[in-house]
């Protein structure tokens, strides 16, 4: 539990996996990476069981494994690096910067590997778009120097022209250098955001911040520090130790040029922007001179060498300068940063059970189980019930005649090692392109309304498929459900044509004698609470439930594998039933 805690506050994404690619852990961050496709494609999934190689290119994970592998053969154990990095682009169209490490048994064999993930695509566009204006610059300005070389080599060559042809080139000279210059600024002006996305930014509290400062200007000049107003809800993105170093100088220029023992420090808001001001006892002081301090202070910064206090106010996009206090008795310096990006509010319970979900929440995502299961293969029919990776769905619809009905919602989720993962969930209106019966709002809720604008079944078919792929799916009188997905293959481009278990017909097996086989009928045999029913998530939710109770029950029948299962479903009379 505590890792998992750990693992939900990084910032950076991270996955374990075993040998066959299946995730066995990850947390919200490589989810958020790592999810979400381009407008119009089908959207990769992450999930506990689910193959790393959907999301990520399988060949450059293979690449590294055989860099690890050539590296532990190579190295003796204090010589191995045994991790290995590589870019690459996720299936959702990220660069990511991903670090491979090895996790080694204790025999010393390969028994999967972590996974650690940085987005680099702002990076890298960034580093594209310099190189533009780099090339930009350089070619807008050899013009401009091919002018006023040729004019400087012309007064050279002849010193005696005349006065009339000398002002020409003279005019020329001034004329380009103007131009230069212009191109400079504009340039500056169109790629300072570049420019400044460079630092490396982190974010911080205000009184975080003040603390620091106060501290260095305490222990380093010997100079008081009053705390002015602070606003502590306030949370700038700095480079602290550079702004940090910054004012440190100013504070020292002030202690030289006019004595100051004592400071007052504030940091508030101002509209969008954060204020640190720098306040002390002060009659008066020449505008020049504070001019060439901001020029002058340099800063040692631990990239460029030295940046001027200006540039550090710059570089953070922000501004500083000198002012007087209306009572002329004291001064400051404003330093103005742009505030820290709100933190997206936490979203409010829908109000309707169909809206589209994106569950995060604190880690449900891990199950080191799945480091002994043998992977995903076509000897799935053999394996134990227990040991399957399961997709539960059911779907609401139209009407119950496929071919004439459509389908109007679609829920899903993840059974993984005997647990139902709430967090793994697919919940999606579909747009039926027709009315919808009021027979069959008043079954399941949906309306015309709630389906206006949503995606349709061409499109969220492709999706579901992707999250199904590589499971058995479970659910209730699921031919159904199916039979509706056959009738949509043209359509969406998509067949589903995983192994299924039908908790209908498995109800049937563990209790022949009972006569009524409907969901809430098994539920309450089951001792499964009933809640959330026709909705396409609490149907499917239900379902879930149903299911993990009735595998103890087949396996006192003898029923321990898929196909065991499969067929003792078979010879049911509901098996008989056709859609």
């Amino acid at each position: 539990a505590m890792l998992a805690t750990l693992l939900a506050e990084l910032t950076e994404g991270v996955l374990v996996c075993n040998l066959d690619g299946q995730i066995l852990l990850y947390n919200r961050s490589a989810r958020r990476l790592l999810d979400g496709s381009p407008k119009g494609a089908a959207q990769p999934f992450v999930g506990l069981g689910r193959s790393i190689f959907g999301v990520i290119d399988r060949n450059a994970i293979v690449h590294a494994l055989e860099q690890v592998h050539y590296l532990h053969q190579r190295h003796s154990p204090e010589e191995r690096t045994m991790m290995t990095s590589f870019i690459t682009a996720a299936a959702n169209g990220r660069l990511l910067r991903t670090r491979l490490a090895p996790i080694t048994g204790t025999d010393g064999k390969l028994r999967g590997y972590i996974l650690t993930l940085q987005d680099v695509s702002e990076g890298i566009e960034r580093s594209l778009r310099r190189d533009a204006l780099l090339q930009t610059l350089t070619e807008r300005q050899r013009a401009s120097l091919g002018a006023i070389r040729a004019a400087i080599e012309a007064m050279a060559s002849f010193p005696d022209m005349a006065p009339v042809q000398r002002r020409r080139f003279q005019q020329v000279i001034l004329e380009e250098a103007q131009t230069l210059s212009e191109q400079v600024d504009e340039m500056m002006r169109a790629h300072a955001s570049d420019l400044r996305a460079q630092w490396m930014l982190e974010e911080i509290a205000a009184s975080d911040l003040l603390w620091a400062v106060q501290r260095r200007l305490s222990d380093r000049l010997g100079i008081e520090v009053d705390p002015g107003a602070v606003d502590d809800a306030l949370r700038l993105k700095v480079d602290n130790y550079t702004l940090v170093q910054g004012i440190s100088h100013l504070a020292y220029t002030l202690v030289q040029e006019f004595g100051v023992r004592t400071l007052t420090l504030s940091l508030v808001s101002v509209e969008n922007f954060a204020a640190i001001d720098i306040e002390w006892p002060c009659s008066s002081i020449d505008r020049e001179q504070w001019q060439r301090w901001k020029e002058s202070i340099s800063v040692a910064d631990r990239r460029d060498g030295a940046i001027t206090l200006r540039e550090v106010a710059e570089r953070h996009g922000g501004e500083v300068w000198f002012q007087m206090r209306p009572s002329g008795e004291r001064a400051y310096f404003r330093l103005l940063l742009p505030r820290a990006a709100e933190p997206a509010p936490a979203a409010a319970p829908s109000s309707s059970p169909f809206q589209a979900s994106a569950v995060e929440s604190r880690p449900e995502y891990y199950d080191f189980d799945l480091f002994h299961q043998p992977g995903q293969h076509p000897e799935l029919d053999q394996r134990p019930l227990r040991s399957l990776v399961y997709t539960v769905l059911d779907v609401e619809t139209t009407g119950l005649t496929p071919g004439l009905d459509e389908i109007v919602s679609i829920g899903a989720l993840r059974i993984v090692n005997g647990r139902l993962l709430r967090q793994e969930i697919f919940e999606q209106l579909v747009d039926p392109r027709r009315p919808i019966p009021a027979a069959a709002t008043a079954i399941h809720g949906i309306t015309d309304a709630m389906v206006k604008g949503q995606p349709t079944i061409d499109v969220v078919l492709p999706r579901l498929h992707q999250f199904v792929e590589d499971t058995v799916l479970v659910g209730h009188n699921l031919a159904f459900d199916l039979r509706m997905f056959k009738e949509k293959e043209a359509e969406s481009g998509v067949c589903f044509v995983n192994p299924v278990l039908d908790t209908l017909l498995l109800s049937a097996v563990i209790h022949p004698e009972e006569e009524r086989h409907g969901l809430e009928d098994i539920a309450r045999r089951m001792g499964v609470q009933v809640l959330g029913r026709h909705t396409a998530l609490g149907d499917a939710i239900l379902t879930g439930e149903i299911f993990l109770r009735m595998i103890p029950l087949l396996e006192k029948q003898g029923i321990h594998t898929l196909q065991q299962a499969r067929e003792a479903a078979e010879q049911t009379y509901f098996a008989r039933l056709q859609y």
